[in-house]
Protein backbone atom coordinates (compact mmCIF):
# COMPACT_ATOMS: atom_id res chain seq x y z
CA UNK A 1 0.00 0.00 0.00
CA UNK A 2 0.99 3.56 -0.48
CA UNK A 3 2.38 5.42 2.24
CA UNK A 4 -0.17 8.16 1.61
CA UNK A 5 -2.64 5.76 1.44
CA UNK A 6 -1.91 4.35 4.77
CA UNK A 7 -1.56 7.31 6.99
CA UNK A 8 -5.60 8.12 5.84
CA UNK A 9 -6.35 4.48 6.15
CA UNK A 10 -4.47 4.35 9.70
CA UNK A 11 -6.63 7.76 10.69
CA UNK A 12 -9.72 6.51 9.62
CA UNK A 13 -9.65 3.07 11.69
CA UNK A 14 -7.97 4.59 14.38
CA UNK A 15 -11.67 7.11 14.11
CA UNK A 16 -13.47 3.90 13.95
CA UNK A 17 -14.54 4.85 10.48
CA UNK A 18 -14.13 2.40 7.44
CA UNK A 19 -11.71 2.63 4.96
CA UNK A 20 -13.33 1.64 1.39
CA UNK A 21 -11.53 1.85 -1.56
CA UNK A 22 -12.12 4.27 -5.02
CA UNK A 23 -11.08 3.05 -8.28
CA UNK A 24 -10.42 5.92 -11.15
CA UNK A 25 -12.66 6.70 -13.49
CA UNK A 26 -13.20 3.84 -16.77
CA UNK A 27 -14.31 4.43 -20.08
CA UNK A 28 -17.70 3.73 -20.09
CA UNK A 29 -18.22 2.05 -23.34
CA UNK A 30 -16.17 -0.95 -22.02
CA UNK A 31 -17.10 -0.66 -18.13
CA UNK A 32 -20.80 0.99 -18.47
CA UNK A 33 -23.18 0.53 -15.47
CA UNK A 34 -25.83 -2.02 -16.09
CA UNK A 35 -29.67 -2.84 -15.30
CA UNK A 36 -30.46 -5.86 -13.23
CA UNK A 37 -31.34 -7.77 -16.41
CA UNK A 38 -27.53 -6.90 -17.85
CA UNK A 39 -28.44 -4.46 -19.94
CA UNK A 40 -25.95 -1.01 -20.54
CA UNK A 41 -27.55 1.96 -18.99
CA UNK A 42 -27.84 5.18 -21.36
CA UNK A 43 -28.76 8.47 -21.47
CA UNK A 44 -31.52 9.76 -23.10
CA UNK A 45 -28.39 10.56 -26.02
CA UNK A 46 -27.45 7.44 -26.25
CA UNK A 47 -24.62 7.96 -24.14
CA UNK A 48 -23.49 4.78 -21.43
CA UNK A 49 -23.90 5.69 -18.12
CA UNK A 50 -19.85 4.78 -16.18
CA UNK A 51 -19.93 2.03 -14.10
CA UNK A 52 -16.71 3.91 -12.67
CA UNK A 53 -16.93 7.01 -12.04
CA UNK A 54 -13.89 7.82 -9.67
CA UNK A 55 -16.13 8.72 -6.92
CA UNK A 56 -18.09 5.37 -6.21
CA UNK A 57 -16.89 2.40 -3.92
CA UNK A 58 -14.57 0.32 -6.29
CA UNK A 59 -11.28 -1.09 -6.58
CA UNK A 60 -8.52 -2.40 -9.61
CA UNK A 61 -7.41 -5.38 -8.73
CA UNK A 62 -3.76 -6.40 -8.94
CA UNK A 63 -4.07 -6.71 -12.47
CA UNK A 64 -5.73 -3.92 -13.20
CA UNK A 65 -8.90 -5.11 -13.72
CA UNK A 66 -11.83 -2.89 -11.90
CA UNK A 67 -14.75 -3.94 -9.62
CA UNK A 68 -17.53 -2.65 -8.22
CA UNK A 69 -18.26 -2.84 -3.79
CA UNK A 70 -21.62 -3.07 -2.59
CA UNK A 71 -20.39 -0.82 0.44
CA UNK A 72 -24.14 -1.06 2.43
CA UNK A 73 -22.47 -4.26 4.71
CA UNK A 74 -19.93 -1.39 5.89
CA UNK A 75 -22.30 0.76 7.38
CA UNK A 76 -22.41 -1.79 10.17
CA UNK A 77 -19.40 -3.37 10.20
CA UNK A 78 -15.52 -2.27 9.27
CA UNK A 79 -13.42 -4.21 6.88
CA UNK A 80 -11.01 -6.96 7.26
CA UNK A 81 -7.23 -6.55 6.91
CA UNK A 82 -7.64 -9.11 3.86
CA UNK A 83 -10.41 -6.68 2.37
CA UNK A 84 -7.69 -4.13 3.17
CA UNK A 85 -4.85 -5.62 1.07
CA UNK A 86 -7.04 -6.81 -1.89
CA UNK A 87 -8.60 -3.60 -2.15
CA UNK A 88 -5.42 -1.52 -1.86
CA UNK A 89 -3.07 -3.78 -3.98
CA UNK A 90 -3.10 -1.46 -7.16
CA UNK A 91 -1.26 1.69 -6.38
CA UNK A 92 -3.44 3.53 -8.45
CA UNK A 93 -6.63 3.05 -6.14
CA UNK A 94 -7.67 6.10 -4.02
CA UNK A 95 -10.00 6.24 -0.54
CA UNK A 96 -12.89 7.15 0.88
CA UNK A 97 -15.12 6.19 3.52
CA UNK A 98 -18.71 6.33 4.75
CA UNK A 99 -21.19 8.56 7.22
CA UNK A 100 -23.30 7.75 9.46
CA UNK A 101 -20.85 6.26 11.73
CA UNK A 102 -20.82 7.49 15.39
CA UNK A 103 -23.18 10.33 14.10
CA UNK A 104 -20.38 11.22 11.20
CA UNK A 105 -21.63 13.85 8.90
CA UNK A 106 -19.02 15.23 5.84
CA UNK A 107 -19.94 18.64 4.64
CA UNK A 108 -19.28 18.57 0.99
CA UNK A 109 -19.48 22.34 -0.36
CA UNK A 110 -19.66 22.23 -3.73
CA UNK A 111 -18.04 24.65 -6.14
CA UNK A 112 -19.44 23.94 -9.07
CA UNK A 113 -22.89 25.38 -7.34
CA UNK A 114 -21.21 28.96 -6.72
CA UNK A 115 -21.46 31.54 -9.53
CA UNK A 116 -17.53 30.67 -9.49
CA UNK A 117 -14.80 30.05 -7.47
CA UNK A 118 -13.71 33.26 -6.34
CA UNK A 119 -17.12 33.07 -5.29
CA UNK A 120 -17.55 29.82 -3.37
CA UNK A 121 -13.68 30.77 -1.58
CA UNK A 122 -15.09 34.03 -0.46
CA UNK A 123 -17.98 32.63 0.82
CA UNK A 124 -16.14 29.63 2.61
CA UNK A 125 -14.00 32.52 4.62
CA UNK A 126 -17.04 34.29 5.86
CA UNK A 127 -18.42 31.42 7.12
CA UNK A 128 -15.47 29.91 8.57
CA UNK A 129 -14.64 33.29 10.12
CA UNK A 130 -18.19 33.63 11.18
CA UNK A 131 -17.93 29.84 12.88
CA UNK A 132 -14.34 29.87 13.83
CA UNK A 133 -15.04 25.90 15.98
CA UNK A 134 -14.84 24.62 12.45
CA UNK A 135 -11.37 25.29 12.04
CA UNK A 136 -10.61 22.68 14.61
CA UNK A 137 -12.74 20.02 12.68
CA UNK A 138 -10.94 17.75 9.70
CA UNK A 139 -10.85 19.40 6.70
CA UNK A 140 -9.79 18.49 3.08
CA UNK A 141 -10.00 20.46 -0.51
CA UNK A 142 -11.54 18.28 -3.12
CA UNK A 143 -10.11 17.62 -6.56
CA UNK A 144 -12.49 20.06 -7.86
CA UNK A 145 -11.88 23.23 -5.57
CA UNK A 146 -14.90 22.56 -3.32
CA UNK A 147 -14.37 21.54 0.40
CA UNK A 148 -15.25 18.76 2.53
CA UNK A 149 -15.59 18.80 6.48
CA UNK A 150 -16.42 16.18 8.87
CA UNK A 151 -18.87 16.88 12.29
CA UNK A 152 -20.59 14.48 14.60
CA UNK A 153 -24.20 16.09 14.43
CA UNK A 154 -26.36 15.22 17.14
CA UNK A 155 -29.37 15.92 15.41
CA UNK A 156 -29.18 15.31 11.45
CA UNK A 157 -32.80 16.00 9.44
CA UNK A 158 -31.45 17.15 6.19
CA UNK A 159 -28.93 16.58 3.68
CA UNK A 160 -28.84 19.62 0.62
CA UNK A 161 -27.99 22.72 2.99
CA UNK A 162 -27.71 26.31 2.13
CA UNK A 163 -25.04 28.74 3.89
CA UNK A 164 -27.47 31.46 3.58
CA UNK A 165 -30.47 30.44 5.76
CA UNK A 166 -33.86 28.33 5.77
CA UNK A 167 -34.53 28.52 1.66
CA UNK A 168 -31.28 30.05 0.97
CA UNK A 169 -28.61 29.55 -2.46
CA UNK A 170 -27.98 25.53 -2.68
CA UNK A 171 -24.29 25.38 -1.23
CA UNK A 172 -23.70 21.57 -0.39
CA UNK A 173 -24.69 18.31 1.00
CA UNK A 174 -24.81 17.25 4.20
CA UNK A 175 -23.24 13.37 3.90
CA UNK A 176 -24.41 11.72 6.56
CA UNK A 177 -25.86 7.51 7.05
CA UNK A 178 -24.84 5.49 4.10
CA UNK A 179 -23.22 8.17 1.88
CA UNK A 180 -20.21 7.77 0.59
CA UNK A 181 -17.44 10.23 0.51
CA UNK A 182 -13.66 10.58 -1.23
CA UNK A 183 -10.65 11.49 0.39
CA UNK A 184 -7.17 12.35 0.17
CA UNK A 185 -4.91 11.28 -1.55
CA UNK A 186 -7.11 10.23 -4.14
CA UNK A 187 -6.77 11.72 -7.58
CA UNK A 188 -10.15 13.10 -8.90
CA UNK A 189 -11.64 12.50 -12.68
CA UNK A 190 -10.58 16.20 -13.24
CA UNK A 191 -6.88 15.32 -12.81
CA UNK A 192 -6.36 16.44 -9.38
CA UNK A 193 -5.97 15.07 -6.30
CA UNK A 194 -8.00 15.43 -3.06
CA UNK A 195 -5.62 17.54 -0.32
CA UNK A 196 -6.00 17.07 3.08
CA UNK A 197 -5.49 20.26 5.28
CA UNK A 198 -5.93 18.74 8.55
CA UNK A 199 -6.70 15.34 9.40
CA UNK A 200 -8.03 15.57 13.32
CA UNK A 201 -10.95 14.06 14.81
CA UNK A 202 -14.52 15.58 14.08
CA UNK A 203 -15.66 18.20 16.32
CA UNK A 204 -19.27 17.42 17.88
CA UNK A 205 -22.41 19.89 17.18
CA UNK A 206 -25.92 19.51 18.43
CA UNK A 207 -26.82 20.71 14.88
CA UNK A 208 -26.35 21.40 11.25
CA UNK A 209 -27.75 24.87 12.13
CA UNK A 210 -25.78 25.71 14.85
CA UNK A 211 -22.83 26.14 12.71
CA UNK A 212 -24.71 28.17 10.05
CA UNK A 213 -26.19 24.81 7.66
CA UNK A 214 -29.78 25.67 6.79
CA UNK A 215 -31.93 23.18 4.47
CA UNK A 216 -32.87 24.24 0.93
CA UNK A 217 -36.63 24.82 1.30
CA UNK A 218 -37.43 23.77 -2.38
CA UNK A 219 -37.03 20.39 -1.43
CA UNK A 220 -37.86 19.66 2.36
CA UNK A 221 -40.93 21.85 2.32
CA UNK A 222 -42.46 21.22 -0.61
CA UNK A 223 -44.50 18.40 -3.25
CA UNK A 224 -42.72 17.95 -6.26
CA UNK A 225 -45.93 19.76 -7.52
CA UNK A 226 -44.65 22.74 -5.72
CA UNK A 227 -47.20 22.59 -3.39
CA UNK A 228 -46.55 23.01 0.20
CA UNK A 229 -46.35 19.90 2.39
CA UNK A 230 -47.96 18.84 4.87
CA UNK A 231 -45.41 18.49 7.75
CA UNK A 232 -46.86 16.67 11.17
CA UNK A 233 -46.76 17.86 14.48
CA UNK A 234 -45.33 15.73 16.48
CA UNK A 235 -47.64 14.47 20.02
CA UNK A 236 -46.16 15.93 23.07
CA UNK A 237 -44.23 13.27 25.43
CA UNK A 238 -45.68 11.87 28.20
CA UNK A 239 -43.88 10.75 31.58
CA UNK A 240 -43.46 6.98 31.78
CA UNK A 241 -44.31 6.37 28.13
CA UNK A 242 -41.54 6.21 24.76
CA UNK A 243 -42.54 8.51 21.66
CA UNK A 244 -42.37 5.33 19.40
CA UNK A 245 -40.66 8.00 16.38
CA UNK A 246 -38.10 8.97 19.20
CA UNK A 247 -37.08 5.27 19.42
CA UNK A 248 -36.46 5.05 15.56
CA UNK A 249 -32.98 5.63 13.71
CA UNK A 250 -31.83 9.18 12.91
CA UNK A 251 -32.33 8.12 9.40
CA UNK A 252 -35.98 7.08 9.69
CA UNK A 253 -37.17 10.06 11.82
CA UNK A 254 -35.18 12.17 8.87
CA UNK A 255 -37.78 10.55 6.46
CA UNK A 256 -40.78 12.02 9.08
CA UNK A 257 -39.29 15.24 8.18
CA UNK A 258 -39.32 14.81 4.57
CA UNK A 259 -35.76 13.72 4.15
CA UNK A 260 -35.34 10.59 1.25
CA UNK A 261 -31.51 9.02 2.23
CA UNK A 262 -32.15 6.08 0.54
CA UNK A 263 -32.30 5.58 -3.67
CA UNK A 264 -35.82 6.69 -3.67
CA UNK A 265 -38.97 8.14 -1.94
CA UNK A 266 -40.28 4.72 -1.83
CA UNK A 267 -37.39 3.06 -0.72
CA UNK A 268 -36.31 5.75 1.93
CA UNK A 269 -41.01 4.90 3.51
CA UNK A 270 -40.32 1.12 2.92
CA UNK A 271 -37.04 1.41 5.41
CA UNK A 272 -39.17 3.51 7.84
CA UNK A 273 -42.07 1.51 8.18
CA UNK A 274 -40.00 -1.28 8.85
CA UNK A 275 -37.97 0.47 11.59
CA UNK A 276 -41.51 1.91 13.22
CA UNK A 277 -43.28 -1.63 12.92
CA UNK A 278 -39.61 -3.08 14.47
CA UNK A 279 -40.32 -1.11 17.63
CA UNK A 280 -43.44 -1.78 17.91
CA UNK A 281 -43.20 -5.34 18.30
CA UNK A 282 -39.88 -4.77 20.53
CA UNK A 283 -42.14 -2.56 23.26
CA UNK A 284 -44.70 -5.07 22.73
CA UNK A 285 -42.72 -7.93 23.71
CA UNK A 286 -40.82 -6.30 26.51
CA UNK A 287 -44.20 -4.21 28.23
CA UNK A 288 -42.27 -1.01 27.08
CA UNK A 289 -44.92 1.87 27.55
CA UNK A 290 -45.26 3.63 23.68
CA UNK A 291 -47.13 6.32 22.03
CA UNK A 292 -47.74 6.08 18.27
CA UNK A 293 -48.31 4.25 15.61
CA UNK A 294 -46.04 2.49 13.05
CA UNK A 295 -48.74 3.14 10.26
CA UNK A 296 -49.91 6.34 11.03
CA UNK A 297 -46.50 7.74 11.74
CA UNK A 298 -45.67 6.07 7.82
CA UNK A 299 -48.12 8.05 6.54
CA UNK A 300 -47.03 11.05 8.04
CA UNK A 301 -43.78 10.52 6.83
CA UNK A 302 -45.65 9.67 3.05
CA UNK A 303 -46.94 13.31 3.10
CA UNK A 304 -43.83 14.76 3.93
CA UNK A 305 -41.99 13.12 1.45
CA UNK A 306 -44.92 14.27 -0.78
CA UNK A 307 -45.65 10.80 -2.33
CA UNK A 308 -49.15 9.62 -3.35
CA UNK A 309 -51.81 8.58 -0.35
CA UNK A 310 -52.42 5.86 -2.64
CA UNK A 311 -48.88 4.87 -3.28
CA UNK A 312 -48.40 5.04 0.52
CA UNK A 313 -50.80 2.55 1.78
CA UNK A 314 -49.53 0.18 -1.52
CA UNK A 315 -46.26 0.59 0.12
CA UNK A 316 -48.11 -0.63 3.35
CA UNK A 317 -49.62 -3.72 2.07
CA UNK A 318 -45.93 -4.60 0.38
CA UNK A 319 -44.71 -5.31 4.08
CA UNK A 320 -45.69 -9.17 4.19
CA UNK A 321 -45.12 -9.79 8.27
CA UNK A 322 -44.91 -6.87 10.03
CA UNK A 323 -44.90 -8.82 13.19
CA UNK A 324 -41.66 -10.35 11.51
CA UNK A 325 -39.92 -6.33 11.61
CA UNK A 326 -37.20 -5.87 14.01
CA UNK A 327 -35.63 -2.30 14.85
CA UNK A 328 -32.25 -2.01 13.51
CA UNK A 329 -30.64 -1.12 16.85
CA UNK A 330 -31.37 -4.99 18.15
CA UNK A 331 -30.35 -6.61 14.26
CA UNK A 332 -27.08 -4.85 14.83
CA UNK A 333 -26.58 -4.83 18.59
CA UNK A 334 -28.73 -7.18 20.10
CA UNK A 335 -31.38 -6.85 23.00
CA UNK A 336 -28.69 -4.60 25.05
CA UNK A 337 -28.63 -1.99 22.03
CA UNK A 338 -32.32 -1.57 22.47
CA UNK A 339 -32.32 -0.82 26.05
CA UNK A 340 -29.05 1.56 25.81
CA UNK A 341 -31.81 3.39 23.31
CA UNK A 342 -34.66 3.55 26.47
CA UNK A 343 -31.88 4.34 28.74
CA UNK A 344 -31.21 7.70 26.68
CA UNK A 345 -34.46 8.40 26.63
CA UNK A 346 -36.15 7.80 30.05
CA UNK A 347 -33.80 6.71 32.86
CA UNK A 348 -36.55 5.46 34.95
CA UNK A 349 -38.12 3.38 32.50
CA UNK A 350 -34.75 1.53 31.76
CA UNK A 351 -34.36 1.19 35.78
CA UNK A 352 -37.62 -0.25 36.49
CA UNK A 353 -37.94 -2.53 32.76
CA UNK A 354 -34.79 -3.63 31.86
CA UNK A 355 -33.69 -7.34 33.05
CA UNK A 356 -30.92 -7.39 35.35
CA UNK A 357 -28.68 -9.77 33.31
CA UNK A 358 -28.98 -6.79 30.00
CA UNK A 359 -28.29 -4.11 32.33
CA UNK A 360 -25.13 -6.36 34.00
CA UNK A 361 -24.40 -6.73 30.19
CA UNK A 362 -24.20 -3.89 29.42
CA UNK A 363 -22.44 -2.31 32.38
CA UNK A 364 -19.38 -4.73 31.93
CA UNK A 365 -19.31 -4.11 28.18
CA UNK A 366 -19.27 -0.19 28.80
CA UNK A 367 -16.57 -0.52 31.24
CA UNK A 368 -14.62 -2.49 28.44
CA UNK A 369 -14.46 0.64 25.69
CA UNK A 370 -13.92 3.20 28.07
CA UNK A 371 -17.60 4.10 28.61
CA UNK A 372 -20.08 3.56 31.42
CA UNK A 373 -24.17 3.75 31.02
CA UNK A 374 -24.86 5.23 34.04
CA UNK A 375 -28.69 4.99 35.95
CA UNK A 376 -27.84 8.88 37.12
CA UNK A 377 -27.63 11.60 34.67
CA UNK A 378 -24.42 12.15 32.17
CA UNK A 379 -22.65 15.08 33.15
CA UNK A 380 -22.94 17.04 29.30
CA UNK A 381 -25.65 15.72 27.54
CA UNK A 382 -28.61 13.70 28.57
CA UNK A 383 -27.74 11.19 25.61
CA UNK A 384 -24.01 11.44 25.64
CA UNK A 385 -21.87 8.20 26.51
CA UNK A 386 -19.92 8.72 29.78
CA UNK A 387 -16.30 7.88 29.11
CA UNK A 388 -14.16 6.64 32.24
CA UNK A 389 -10.70 5.08 32.01
CA UNK A 390 -9.26 1.65 32.19
CA UNK A 391 -8.46 0.04 35.68
CA UNK A 392 -6.10 -1.54 34.69
CA UNK A 393 -3.95 0.98 33.22
CA UNK A 394 -0.17 1.51 33.84
CA UNK A 395 0.22 5.14 36.01
CA UNK A 396 1.62 7.63 34.27
CA UNK A 397 5.03 8.87 35.90
CA UNK A 398 5.66 12.33 36.97
CA UNK A 399 7.14 13.93 34.24
CA UNK A 400 3.70 12.84 32.08
CA UNK A 401 2.30 14.49 34.88
CA UNK A 402 3.86 17.86 34.80
CA UNK A 403 3.18 17.59 30.58
CA UNK A 404 -0.44 17.36 30.74
CA UNK A 405 -0.62 20.06 33.35
CA UNK A 406 0.79 22.17 30.98
CA UNK A 407 -1.14 21.02 28.23
CA UNK A 408 -4.35 21.75 29.63
CA UNK A 409 -3.34 25.27 30.39
CA UNK A 410 -2.28 25.42 26.20
CA UNK A 411 -5.94 24.11 25.72
CA UNK A 412 -7.83 26.61 27.80
CA UNK A 413 -5.72 29.19 26.47
CA UNK A 414 -6.46 28.26 22.68
CA UNK A 415 -9.64 27.58 22.99
CA UNK A 416 -10.01 31.46 24.27
CA UNK A 417 -8.24 32.80 21.64
CA UNK A 418 -10.78 31.02 18.93
CA UNK A 419 -13.97 32.54 21.34
CA UNK A 420 -14.73 29.03 22.60
CA UNK A 421 -15.44 28.87 26.41
CA UNK A 422 -16.53 31.42 29.11
CA UNK A 423 -14.87 34.26 30.70
CA UNK A 424 -16.37 35.67 34.00
CA UNK A 425 -14.70 38.11 36.93
CA UNK A 426 -15.13 37.73 40.93
CA UNK A 427 -15.33 41.09 41.39
CA UNK A 428 -14.87 40.42 45.28
CA UNK A 429 -11.23 38.57 44.29
CA UNK A 430 -10.75 40.24 41.45
CA UNK A 431 -9.87 36.94 39.56
CA UNK A 432 -10.78 35.80 36.42
CA UNK A 433 -12.06 32.71 35.71
CA UNK A 434 -11.81 30.85 32.23
CA UNK A 435 -13.67 27.33 31.26
CA UNK A 436 -14.03 25.18 28.57
CA UNK A 437 -16.06 22.64 27.93
CA UNK A 438 -15.43 19.34 25.15
CA UNK A 439 -17.81 16.10 24.56
CA UNK A 440 -15.49 14.48 27.44
CA UNK A 441 -13.52 16.86 29.84
CA UNK A 442 -13.78 19.91 31.12
CA UNK A 443 -11.11 22.28 31.82
CA UNK A 444 -11.23 25.55 34.24
CA UNK A 445 -8.59 28.08 35.89
CA UNK A 446 -9.24 30.79 38.78
CA UNK A 447 -5.72 32.20 38.57
CA UNK A 448 -2.90 29.72 39.33
CA UNK A 449 -5.34 26.98 40.36
CA UNK A 450 -6.62 24.69 37.61
CA UNK A 451 -9.35 21.96 37.83
CA UNK A 452 -9.73 19.10 34.70
CA UNK A 453 -13.13 17.03 35.07
CA UNK A 454 -13.48 13.85 33.27
CA UNK A 455 -17.23 13.18 32.56
CA UNK A 456 -18.14 10.50 34.71
CA UNK A 457 -14.67 10.67 36.86
CA UNK A 458 -15.13 13.69 38.53
CA UNK A 459 -11.94 15.85 39.02
CA UNK A 460 -9.13 13.94 37.55
CA UNK A 461 -5.99 16.70 37.86
CA UNK A 462 -6.39 19.65 40.53
CA UNK A 463 -2.87 22.10 39.69
CA UNK A 464 -1.83 25.16 41.80
CA UNK A 465 0.95 26.93 39.08
CA UNK A 466 2.99 23.63 38.20
CA UNK A 467 2.47 22.19 41.65
CA UNK A 468 -0.22 19.12 41.52
CA UNK A 469 -2.09 18.58 44.62
CA UNK A 470 -4.24 15.79 43.01
CA UNK A 471 -4.93 13.52 40.39
CA UNK A 472 -6.68 10.24 39.20
CA UNK A 473 -5.17 10.37 35.74
CA UNK A 474 -4.72 7.61 33.28
CA UNK A 475 -2.37 7.56 29.84
CA UNK A 476 -5.56 7.52 27.55
CA UNK A 477 -5.94 11.05 29.51
CA UNK A 478 -2.47 11.65 28.43
CA UNK A 479 -2.87 10.56 24.88
CA UNK A 480 -6.41 12.52 24.53
CA UNK A 481 -4.57 15.31 25.47
CA UNK A 482 -1.67 15.29 23.22
CA UNK A 483 -4.13 14.54 20.52
CA UNK A 484 -5.84 17.93 21.34
CA UNK A 485 -2.28 20.10 21.50
CA UNK A 486 -1.31 18.94 18.05
CA UNK A 487 -4.72 19.63 16.58
CA UNK A 488 -5.05 23.37 17.85
CA UNK A 489 -1.38 23.36 16.31
CA UNK A 490 -2.42 22.39 13.15
CA UNK A 491 -5.75 24.66 13.20
CA UNK A 492 -2.71 27.57 13.86
CA UNK A 493 -1.20 26.67 10.71
CA UNK A 494 -4.16 26.06 8.83
CA UNK A 495 -5.51 29.27 9.98
CA UNK A 496 -2.06 31.30 8.56
CA UNK A 497 -2.62 29.28 5.73
CA UNK A 498 -6.12 30.34 5.22
CA UNK A 499 -5.20 34.22 6.34
CA UNK A 500 -2.19 34.11 3.60
CA UNK A 501 -4.24 32.91 0.61
CA UNK A 502 -4.94 35.80 -1.77
CA UNK A 503 -8.10 33.79 -2.76
CA UNK A 504 -9.85 33.73 0.78
CA UNK A 505 -9.37 37.43 1.40
CA UNK A 506 -12.66 38.77 1.87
Amino acid sequence: MRPDLRTTVDWLRAQGLPPLPVAPAQDPTRYPARHRDGRPKCLPDGTFVPAFTGKNPSFLDSRGIPHLIRHTPYQHRLPTETELQTWFAHPDNGIGTLGGWQSLVWIDVDVKLFESPMACEQRMATWLHQYPLLRQTFTERTHSGGWRLAVRVQDKTFTNFSLDGVGGHHGGEALGQGRFTVLAPTLGPSGNAYVNLQRVPPIWVERLESIGLYPVSGRRHRHPSGQPRHLREPHPAQPGVLRLEDLATAKAQAVLHGESPLASRSHSLTYALREFYGWENWATQNRVPMSGKAEDLARAAGAALGIDAERVERILESIPDPARCTPAAVFVGGEASAWKRVWKLDRGLYRALCPTAIRASIRAAAQRNYQVLADGQSWHRPSAAIQVSDAHEPVPSAAQRQTFVRQAREILASTHQLGVGTVTSDRATGQTRMAVQGQTYRIAAEGQHLTVQARGRGAILQAQGERITSDSLTLADLHRFDAEVRRLQNHRALATQLSSSPSLER
